[in-house]
């Protein structure tokens, strides 16, 4: 047949198509999972894929890619107000691989739904040319979340550092220079964490909510397309070893925390609440404080220093992804 070629689009434009085909979700076509309501409750549920080919690196373990598809498909979840429950994976493994691989990534699985007291109940098992995983989470929630509920005057935070993930596909593709500390930034891609402790304190203050998986440029325009505002950011929590090991190898630290992608951080607005109140709030639950990244304002797009960040970071079927992450932009 003719016409457009999948690889001529980028992942968002060929969803764009395919959202016309959906029925609504009280959540809407285009989120980050889909919910209905039974009583008082929402379920909430999420599907999410992973390809060897195209999201593992060397240095993860079977049980690494097990803790993966559990950690992104559940954070979706997390993000929309649930709280995961049940999780389902299905693999598609090639014939010649060895079972003590495929039960290890199982092992991974179980051991991640263990950690978060989620409860893993089974799948689907098929035969493909290379690993193919897809992970189902199933969530409650009272409310839900969604990314287009900023509002002019909102504060923007987020749960975590930015740009350990860029590194780490940096030094493992691109053959990068390494640094002293090398293991936190390897960890970040081995030992993914879900922010469900920090979800619970968020979803009773936010005002929308977004996991930052696909690259927090591509996060911070969604929520403002979303919602139809602006969103002027101030600062970036920027871990210190993505400094030192963005300045070993000649790379701006920025577009590292902006469009490298992968990391599972969760970004959320907050409204009628000082800086210092929000703060206080997640120290009575014993929890770490969360980054104020910037504010919300009138008009559209997302600012930094000035300059519009563009929606660009992590997208199956493009390949802008290597040339961003080296980019030299001038903040």
């Amino acid at each position: 047949m003719g016409g457009e070629k999948i690889s001529d689009l980028d992942e968002f434009l060929i969803i764009e198509k395919i959202l016309k085909y959906l029925h609504e979700n009280p959540l809407g076509k285009n989120e980050d999972a889909i919910a209905w309501k039974i009583n008082d409750l929402y379920i909430i549920v999420n599907i999410d894929s992973l390809v060897r080919k195209t999201d593992v690196l060397p240095v993860m373990t079977p049980e690494d890619i097990g803790r993966k598809l559990v950690i992104m498909t559940c954070s979706d979840v997390i993000a929309k107000g649930g709280i995961p429950k049940i999780f389902l994976a299905s693999g598609l493994f090639p014939g010649d691989e060895s079972i003590d691989y495929l039960l290890r990534i199982v092992k991974g699985i179980r051991d991640t739904c263990d950690e978060y007291e989620i409860k893993y109940v089974g799948g689907d098992l098929g035969e493909a040319e290379d690993i193919i995983l897809s992970g189902v989470a199933l969530g409650l929630a009272k409310k839900l979340l969604k990314r287009s509920g900023l509002k002019p005057g909102d504060l923007v935070w987020t749960t975590g550092e930015f740009g350990l993930t860029g590194a780490a596909f940096h030094y493992v593709l691109f053959n990068g220079r390494r640094i002293k500390n090398m293991n936190r930034i390897l960890e970040s891609v081995k030992k993914p964490k879900l922010r469900l402790d920090e979800a619970k304190v968020i979803f009773q203050i936010a005002t929308a909510s977004m996991d930052s998986s696909d690259g927090l440029a591509i996060t911070l325009n969604e929520m403002a397309r979303m919602s139809n505002v602006k969103i002027i950011i101030e600062q970036i929590p920027l871990a210190k070893e993505v400094l030192e090991y963005a300045k070993e190898n000649n790379l701006n630290p920025l577009s590292l925390a902006f469009f490298a992608g992968e990391e599972f951080e969760l970004v959320f607005g907050t409204r009628g609440m000082s800086e210092e109140e929000v703060r206080e709030y997640f120290k009575s639950y014993k929890l770490k404080e969360p980054f104020l990244i910037g504010r919300v304002e009138s008009g559209s797009g997302v600012f930094y220093k000035n300059r519009r960040i563009e929606r660009k970071g992590w997208s199956h079927f493009a390949n802008e992804w290597y040339s961003l992450i080296r980019k030299q932009m001038s903040f």
